[in-house]
């Protein structure tokens, strides 16, 4: 039997009590703040406006055990009661949950089209050092002089906080959650060590363990440490055009960009990623041109992530007791087949487990046309979740 080698992180080691543990905005202005469903928390909410798609949103926060203050996107049907229990999205590496998930253009938004194909309450949190919510101390002060921020324990305590506010939200103790590429891990972590409060799980291009190539290898591996990244900074500042390059050059040799996803959405994107993650602050020097516009993006993930390609796990995924579905693009450059199929093995305990492969879809599907992945996506969360 494969040997299986498990990664701590620092503060992983005690991670085991971050049950309910801890962590601002997308195209709209906030209105009025008003204290949220339960006043012994510090959660706050407000309304959001500037869609036009006939469904309600109101930006939360709430914070954690060690005073982080979190954002969270609600996304519901307004006039309707939910069908189902709360779905919870949870974004990867780059760039916030708002701008991965709920863009304000037609196909941008896969929170919106998820409250339409469920009927349940939808929920896009931004991590710690993401979006709106606040940043960790080493994202507040020079990149070079702090370490790799957000590891993977950071985020795991930033979704015990928001599965608390969910709970609270709806007196529900049913609760299901999707994560993209590294959300996906962070995700089944969180599941993995508190196994009573996510019931349903859907991980999306997300690395597990494994020891095949992986793209980013060349770039991330330390030559003169075997099995280690090259020294990261804190946080680096991310450009627009840094944000896509990969989703540019990973399009097919020959194929009309347009034809896969339309410029809106790539548009959006980008300026939401800008206008939500904290400001890089990389002023050019003087007498240079100005300096394009940047983000702060933590490194901890990549850090985390070069590990789990390295064969490296995080948790067994043989405790996990939630139904869980794995969805891979066969085009990703992030997961391997390796990662789904060695997850869906390990997934022993759980009721459930799926395993499947979207055909042509890539690692940005849910951002894509429909006929490129992001139809099957949606059609096999909706019928996983009516189980």
């Amino acid at each position: 039997m494969r040997r299986r080698h498990f990664l701590s992180t620092g503060a992983a080691a005690g991670i085991a009590g971050l049950t309910a543990t801890a962590a601002p905005r997308p195209t709209a202005a906030a209105s009025t703040r008003t204290t949220a469903t339960d006043p012994t928390a510090a959660d706050r909410t407000a309304a959001v406006r500037g869609y036009d798609d006939g469904l309600a949103r109101r930006d939360l926060t709430t914070r954690g055990a060690d005073g982080v203050r979190i954002s969270v996107r609600e996304v519901t049907t307004p006039g309707r009661p939910p069908r189902g229990a709360p779905l919870l999205l949870v974004h990867g590496a780059r760039p916030d949950g708002t701008s991965a998930f709920d863009l304000p253009v037609p196909g941008g938004s896969l929170a919106a089209d998820l409250v339409r194909a469920t009927g349940r309450p939808v929920y896009a949190m931004d991590l710690r050092g993401f979006g709106r919510s606040d940043l960790p101390p080493g994202m507040r002060t020079p990149a070079a002089g702090a370490e790799p921020q957000v590891r993977s324990d950071a985020a795991v305590a930033d979704i015990g906080a928001v599965v608390a506010l969910l709970r609270r939200r709806h007196r529900s103790r049913r609760l299901a959650a999707l994560g993209w590429a590294t959300g996906g891990h962070w995700l089944g972590m969180y599941a993995a060590l508190d196994t009573d409060h996510i019931t349903d799980l859907v991980v999306l291009n997300t690395l597990y363990s494994g020891a095949s190539d992986w793209p980013l290898q060349g770039e991330l591996a330390d030559p003169d440490r075997p099995g280690e990244p090259l020294p990261q900074p804190g946080w680096r500042a991310v450009t627009a055009d840094s944000l896509t390059a990969r989703w540019d050059a990973g399009l097919p040799a020959g194929q009309d960009p347009d034809a896969r996803r339309d410029p809106a959405v790539r548009a959006a994107y980008r300026e939401a990623a800008l206008r939500h993650g904290p400001p890089g602050e990389t002023p050019a020097p003087p007498g240079a041109p100005p300096a394009p516009p940047t983000f702060r993006n933590p490194t901890g993930p990549l850090v985390d992530a070069f590990y789990l390609a390295q064969g490296r796990q995080f948790y067994d995924a043989g405790l996990i007791r939630a139904r869980t579905l794995v969805l891979r693009g066969e085009d990703d450059f992030w997961s391997r087949p390796e990662d789904a199929e060695l997850l869906g093995r390990h997934l022993t305990r759980t009721a459930e487990a799926r395993v499947r492969t979207l055909p042509g879809a890539s690692h940005y599907l849910h951002l894509e046309r429909p006929g490129f992945g992001r139809d099957r996506l949606l059609a096999e969360v909706r019928d996983f979740l009516s189980g």
